[in-house]
């Protein structure tokens, strides 16, 4: 029993002997680096000393040991403006860093702004292409409506007009022919052959036979001639319902009612007909003054051609004959 008990507290001592080495190996490095840090720091000048030190403390362990590092006032300015220095050394570089980035995105809007004008003048340019071209077309299509319709030449209705004064002499066909409008004449002769043409022209008075002779030359078409006669001819008709002055004929360069009468009872129906039903589309009144002038034999037979051509036109004539 005693023997256990000395072999216990012999182990025991053992175990304690053998933590203390442990201890002491572990500690031993790092008083020996304490001294020989403190006795370096005596050697050393101030400057170097706070150096080390501040080396030193960052060191776990043996940091906690050794003394913080003092500092003259001078020093200590130092450091400061060190500090300082360092870090508008740091902001300095970071401003850079956002100006880098800043230029990088100038650059880049700048580019984008860029291609958007290349853009928008490249669309500006097709547009004001295509307002060419459009232009271009209308233009040709004008040109070649105006050129087909010069190529057509008159109208059927205006041809068969034609054919009718000129079947008749100059002398009785200018006459008529100066009952209408400027341009409705123009657009007579112009469907004539140049002979008829002179012939009637030199039966009318100067100033007309030169205003319709301007007409002629100056006409882009046969087509023109028409539209203008038409227009010109609803012109006449307004002003003939508002007057009523405008329904009697002229006495002075125009046939009286004798003339009239044996002009169209002298004339074949038929041309008669088709003549007075061009003339009722501009002037109706004039059309009714002429079937009162020839006998009841002659106003038959041209009543009759009318109605076999236009009976509406006809019936309508008809009506106000009798009525009148």
């Amino acid at each position: 029993m005693a023997k256990a008990q000395a072999d216990i507290e012999m182990n025991l001592e053992e175990e304690s002997g053998s933590k203390t080495g442990r201890i002491l190996l572990f500690a031993a490095p790092i008083l020996f680096t304490v001294v020989l840090v403190g006795v370096l720091l005596t050697l050393l000048n101030p400057g170097t000393r706070n150096n080390v030190l501040e080396t030193a403390n960052k060191i776990p362990v043996v940091g906690s040991l050794l003394p913080k590092p003092t500092y003259t006032p001078a020093q200590q300015a130092e450091r400061k403006k060190e500090e300082q220095s360092k870090s508008a050394d740091a902001t300095i570089k970071e401003l850079k860093t956002q100006l880098a980035q800043k230029n990088t995105e100038l650059k880049t809007a700048q580019k984008s702004q860029t291609d958007a004008q290349t853009q928008a003048d490249s669309l500006k340019k097709e547009l004001e292409k295509a307002k060419t071209d459009q232009t271009a077309a209308a233009t040709a299509a004008a040109d070649d409506a105006e050129k087909k319709a010069a190529e057509e030449g008159p109208s059927k209705q205006v041809k068969q007009l034609a054919q009718t004064y000129g079947s008749m002499s100059a002398s009785k066909a200018a006459p008529i022919l100066e009952t209408m409008t400027d341009e409705q004449i123009a657009m007579v002769l112009n469907a004539m052959g140049n002979d008829q043409k002179s012939s009637i022209l030199q039966k009318m008075t100067a100033d007309r036979a030169a205003n319709v002779s301007l007409m002629i030359k100056n006409a882009k078409s046969a087509a023109a001639l028409e539209a203008a006669a038409d227009k010109a001819g609803a012109a006449a008709t307004a002003t003939a319902s508002s007057s009523s002055q405008t329904t009697s004929l002229s006495t002075g360069n125009s046939l009286n009612q004798d003339q009239l009468s044996q002009t169209f009872s002298s004339m074949d129906a038929s041309n008669a007909a088709a003549l007075l039903l061009q003339m009722a589309t501009t002037n109706q009144a004039k059309v009714l003054t002429i079937l009162k002038s020839v006998d009841d034999s002659t106003r038959s037979n041209i009543l009759s051609q009318m109605a076999s051509s236009d009976s509406a036109a006809t019936a309508v004539l008809a009506n106000k004959l009798i009525g009148s």
